[in-house]
């Protein structure tokens, strides 16, 4: 079961990586259409500013998926409640259906990341990825 759970957490995370926020005002495909047509041609601090404008987009659905998981998480020393596995379940697919096919965007936005030299420095620097992330308030489990 906690196999499962794993897989489809891992599932949910990346779909939301790539997710559009309406609220943020920010859209990965948006982000997407400029470093398809520019990316070639930006800098390392042009790649950054488009990785945090997407981590920025994501950030409304990273913080939903970061409430279910945490509602899935039994007890220490428990076993889950299934109930409340299918209830988080249920949620994680309606989250899916309210942000969007993410799944495509995000890699898209990857390919034409490590297709430039420049992108290619940004998405493997992990350290500045987590700094953006605890600066945007993500949630660090995810």
């Amino acid at each position: 079961m906690k196999k499962v759970l794993v897989g489809m957490l891992a599932l949910v995370m990346c779909l939301g990586l790539a997710s559009c926020s309406k609220e943020s005002g920010a859209s990965l495909a948006d982000v997407v259409a400029k470093a398809k047509t520019d990316g070639a041609n930006w800098s390392v601090d042009e790649w950054k500013e488009a990785y945090k404008t997407a981590m920025e987009a994501v950030k409304p659905m990273m913080l939903e998926v970061s409430e279910i998981t945490k509602s899935m998480q039994a007890p220490e020393g428990q076993e889950a409640d299934p109930a409340k596995l299918a209830e988080a379940m249920g949620k994680l697919q309606e989250l899916q259906t309210k942000y969007g096919d993410v799944e495509k965007l995000m890699d898209e936005f990857e390919k034409i990341a490590k297709g430039t030299e420049n992108g290619k420095k940004v998405s493997e620097d992990e350290e500045w990825l987590k700094s953006v992330a605890k600066e945007l308030g993500l949630p660090e489990d995810l």
